[in-house]
């Protein structure tokens, strides 16, 4: 199988990317990732729903424009198939003007293979609840890793 193990690295290259491009705040570079099709969706952590890439990059924007962010991957789940990588991530999110907590983010980023290329389908973000985050927090400072 090592003909497939770059196949899903270059995801991971994609996710990767994302995460510079939103520290970047170059919503150009974050829209330049996605399918090109209609039916990509992004529920961002607000609860805001977007749908179609045009809503999406309005959306996207927005968030852009009130506040540059860093997102921190701190634990990393990935299902893939061929065509289909999944990643479940636990992630914190600077505000890049704050010196701050920051705000812990569970996100879900579906990503497809087409023409060649990984590109995003789906993101799902959800604001962690204090208490989870506050245990999530510990069990890293105890080096335990998030999810034992």
């Amino acid at each position: 199988m090592p003909r497939f193990a770059r196949l899903f690295e270059a995801a991971a290259d994609t996710l990767n990317a994302y995460y510079q491009a939103v520290a970047d705040n170059s919503i150009d570079t974050v829209m330049s990732l996605w399918l090109d099709e209609e039916f990509a969706t992004c529920v961002c952590a607000d609860g805001t729903h977007l749908h179609g890439l045009e809503n999406i990059r309005a959306g996207l924007g927005k968030q852009f424009e009130a506040q540059a962010v860093t997102i921190e991957p701190l634990d990393i789940r990935v299902y893939d198939s061929l065509g289909t990588v999944v990643y479940a991530v636990a992630e914190a999110h600077q505000p890049a003007a704050s010196t701050g907590v920051p705000r812990m983010i569970y996100t879900t980023y579906v990503m497809v293979h087409e023409r060649g290329e990984w590109r995003i389908a789906h993101i799902h973000a959800s604001v962690m609840p204090a208490e989870t985050a506050g245990q999530f927090a510990a069990k890293l400072r105890h080096g335990q890793g998030p999810l034992h």
